[in-house]
């Protein structure tokens, strides 16, 4: 049995099925809201100084990283409750990482870009409360 930590699969005759133990998914979100916070202070401060910190790309590679992992973990495995709200979340974040992304890929940091890291990065840190919530 299992591949991951809480990730378990069920064999039958016809196919092979992966499951998700609804009891890791809490700690798991936990353990990443976590790693992604330092990463989103960090990218905050960095667009507010006058000069990017060198550090702004890794940071935003980590939260781009996280929320990816996040995620492929998350999808289809959402509590059946709130499956519908939790894939609204996921689509949210998915989209604010994307964005993150594309202003990571820029040739330099502008005043606008500034603004995206930062409202991308405070999306992510409100729909990670929001998914903690479900």
């Amino acid at each position: 049995m299992g591949g991951a930590q809480g990730t378990f699969f069920i064999y039958n005759s016809n196919k092979i099925s992966w499951g998700f133990d609804h009891s890791l998914f809490q700690p798991y979100l936990e353990a990443q809201t976590e790693s992604i916070v330092y990463a989103i202070q960090s990218v905050l401060s960095g667009v507010r100084a006058p000069t990017p910190s060198p550090t702004l790309n890794e940071n935003l590679t980590q939260i781009i990283t996280i929320v990816s992992s996040i995620v492929a973990v998350c999808n289809d495995n959402l509590p059946p409750a709130s499956a519908q709200q939790g894939n609204d979340i996921l689509r949210e974040l998915s989209e604010h990482a994307n964005k993150l992304s594309e202003v990571q890929a820029m040739p330099e940091v502008t005043k606008e870009s500034r603004q995206i890291m930062a409202k991308s990065s405070f999306a992510v840190a409100n729909a990670m409360k929001g998914l903690m919530k479900l």
